[in-house]
């Protein structure tokens, strides 16, 4: 017996519902497995990797308490 025969035989015997919950579950897996590089944020999918590297100096919290609530 294959291991896709066993999970077929496995899932068989599931009521509904859990069935449904492995078919999403194998869905994730699915979407996931396909292009695991598509997961890593480029300049067209996250709008802050073009801003990495933006700010050169310092820390930009530096003193920020003061700034807010005063000596």
């Amino acid at each position: 017996m294959t291991t896709k025969q066993a999970i077929f035989e496995a899932i068989e015997q599931l009521p509904e519902q859990h069935q449904e919950d492995v078919l999403r579950y194998v869905q994730q897996l699915a979407r996931t497995h396909k292009s695991p590089t598509t997961n890593s944020p480029t300049g067209s999918s996250d709008p802050l990797a073009n801003f990495i590297g933006a700010v050169s100096h310092g820390s930009l919290a530096a003193n920020l308490d003061s700034e807010l609530y005063g000596d």
